[in-house]
């Protein structure tokens, strides 16, 4: 949890201005003169989308070491989205946090199928939190290629 905090605030000092997110769950918590310091929801949420990729394409790979950390930086991701926008359920957290961990699991234990059913189920829990949040045009899939040429994806040889 102190690693959350931290990167929250991290993200609060090094953060652009708010641009003020015309969705339900993007609204500040803070007062307007203060909302200029927060990165906005649709920040986060495209972090998160790019993290998503690299987490299936790690997936592909078998490469267990980072479907950790990227299932780690998205539950951080959405850990901060949660305390930065107090209009988002806690039920939507909780939602994408189960898959999380069984992606952390799934890695640990090296099971692909574990890790192809986790990924699904994130999945959904983010297009189900676009729904609630009244952006359901924003629809999440498993990606079919990756932007992220400049990246070796196969496991560390050891």
């Amino acid at each position: 949890m102190k690693r959350v905090a931290l990167a929250a605030l991290a993200m609060v000092a090094l953060a652009p201005g708010a641009l003020g997110d015309d969705v339900p769950f993007a609204r500040p918590p803070l007062e307007k003169s203060l909302d200029t310091y927060l990165i906005s929801l649709g920040d986060i949420m495209s972090a998160a989308q790019l993290r998503h990729i690299k987490l299936w394409q790690a997936i592909k790979a078998k490469n267990w070491g980072l479907v950790n950390f990227e299932a780690t930086l998205l539950e951080d991701g959405f850990a901060a989205a949660a305390m930065l926008y107090r209009n988002i359920p806690i039920e939507f957290v909780t939602a994408a946090a189960k898959p999380l961990e069984a992606l952390k699991d799934g890695a640990a234990a090296k099971d692909p199928v574990k890790l192809a059913k986790s990924f699904a189920e994130l999945t959904a829990a983010c297009n189900a939190c676009h729904e609630a949040g009244e952006v359901g045009f924003v629809k999440i899939q498993t990606p079919t290629s990756s932007p992220f040429t400049n990246q070796n994806f196969a496991p560390e040889r050891k």
